[in-house]
């Protein structure tokens, strides 16, 4: 009977999803309106939209785990969340204008505009693919995961994994970004407004509050409020810092800032993010901070909420939270596919020279094909998933030097953002064999080492090389503000002025 009363529960909340999202719909016919939502989302879409692919259902396990296991130091990702909405509050008023005037809807068409160069541009797409998709496969497998323990067992972790991956990806398919982010906003609502009123219940059954709660874990476990030193301050840093640069050039998170109807609506949306998403993080994360205290905790804490939901709430409340962290899953995975479906198509197999109708048909396939392949690879036995994605955060972050640079300095150079792009990942990936590479750096991360040469090599070799010809019309663009007419444009990877 319990497993029957959750699984009604997901099922319900699976029904608002489609009802909601085909009344929105809007028909699929241009690769704007399929990549980027046509440029037309209000606010409130574009604030849920950045909600739903930045907040993942790890979360509800992972994190929830780090948590219970090694305390305040899991809440560096309020820390960064926050400061990757700030970089996106600073970064969307030229992106967007940008993208307006050059139909700009991904990473890597930022990327050519700005450089005027095709293959940086083409290197940019493969390596933030490369680097990010394992967080698919992560989502995917946290589905599985979370159907399965929210159902008692009832359902299979394989076969929780594919219903609801499926019916992720079909929706993305047909409706593409903007069902994506209509999505999201059903789920978000869910997983942050109805989810914390359900966590805070939790809090008061199992805890009796906030306060008693801290007095708990101060008493018997006051190493968790602190970041001890097997950790140290070196490595918090670093992770924040490679959080909030990694988290922002995803393709998925960096395309939403291209979707808003106007400058004012994306920076109304950048304002609501960090407050809700940092609040809704704070709370559930402060949930497992002294779960390992309770009497019958898991050993394996990733299953700590669900048993909290069950003995404190009972299958109502277990379902729930099944379906809030569901939802998070749910809306990072439609960001990531839709994104990477339209930088594949756009910016790879685009250099055999498509046309934009072209494009969007091969985007559509792609989004079923990547989504299909995702799915079978989740199905996989795959170890240290979780440490590989956090090895390849620190590589992606290295795109943020030539990103934010090249929107405030005309000095930029494409040789320069390329050579530094380049050393950085390098750095990332080579520490492995070669730890003398970051052993002098004091405790930082090989991301920081490698944001550190990078920024130097793009300003030296930029320094010293001739502003490229294209970038005053370009800046001109951002001075005049959105009205400006286009006066160059994108014409066989060059710019045509």
């Amino acid at each position: 009977m319990n497993a029957i009363i959750s699984i009604s529960v997901i099922l319900a909340f699976f029904v608002i999803n489609a009802i909601v999202i085909k009344i929105f719909h809007r028909e699929q016919d241009t690769l704007e309106e399929y990549a980027v939502g046509g440029r037309s989302f209000p606010w409130i879409l574009s604030l849920f939209g950045f909600l739903g692919a930045w907040y993942v259902g790890a979360m509800y396990t992972g994190f929830f785990a780090d948590s219970a296991n090694i305390g305040i130091f899991s809440q560096y990702a309020a820390v960064y969340s926050v400061g990757t909405i700030t970089v996106m509050y600073v970064l969307v008023r030229p992106v967007w204008i940008w993208g307006k005037l050059y139909n700009l809807e991904t990473i890597a068409d930022f990327i050519e505009l700005r450089y005027n160069s095709k293959a940086f541009a083409t290197f940019i797409a493969i390596f933030t693919f490369l680097f990010w998709s394992p967080w698919l496969i992560v989502e995917i497998k946290t589905i599985g995961y979370l159907v399965s323990a929210a159902t008692y067992g009832v359902v299979p972790f394989n076969v929780g994994l594919v219903l609801v991956s499926l019916f992720v990806i079909i929706y993305c398919w047909l409706g593409g970004s903007r069902a994506s982010a209509v999505g999201s906003l059903v789920q978000g609502i869910f997983f942050t407004f109805i989810g914390s009123i359900t966590v805070l219940y939790l809090f008061n059954k199992a805890y009796g509050g906030f306060t008693t709660m801290f007095q708990m874990v101060a008493e018997r476990a006051p190493e968790l409020l602190i970041i001890n030193d097997k950790i140290g301050y070196g490595v918090w840093s670093s992770a924040i810092i490679a959080g909030i640069l990694g988290g922002m050039m995803s393709p998925a998170i960096f395309a939403r800032m291209y979707m808003s109807k106007s400058v004012k609506e994306a920076k109304k949306s950048a304002l609501g993010v960090p407050i809700i998403g940092a609040a809704f993080t704070i709370i559930l994360l402060s949930l497992g901070l002294g779960g390992s205290l309770l009497n019958g905790f898991p050993e394996d804490a990733q299953s700590g909420i669900f048993w909290m939901a069950e003995q404190y709430g009972g299958p109502v409340v277990l379902g729930l939270i099944g379906i809030f962290a569901m939802a998070a899953s749910m809306s990072t995975i439609s960001a990531v596919v839709t994104a990477a479906a339209v930088m594949i198509g756009k910016n790879m197999l685009g250099l055999f020279d498509l046309n934009r109708r072209q494009i969007l048909k091969y985007a559509k396939l792609l989004t079923l094909s990547v989504g299909i392949i995702a799915i079978f690879i989740a199905t996989m036995e795959i170890s240290r998933l979780v440490s590989i994605i956090l090895y390849l955060y620190d590589c992606i972050a290295q795109v943020a030097v030539p990103i934010i640079l090249g929107v405030f300095w005309k000095k930029g150079h494409k040789y320069g953002a390329a050579a530094g792009t380049i050393v950085g990942m390098s750095i990332v990936l080579l520490k492995g064999p070669f730890p003398w590479l970051v052993s002098w750096a004091g405790g930082l991360s090989a991301g920081l080492v490698g944001l550190l040469l990078n920024l130097i090599i793009y300003i030296v070799v930029s320094a010293a090389l001739p502003k490229q010809n294209h970038v005053d019309q370009l800046f001109d663009d951002l001075n005049n503000g959105s009205d400006t007419k286009i006066k160059i444009k994108l014409k066989g990877g060059e710019i045509a002025q």
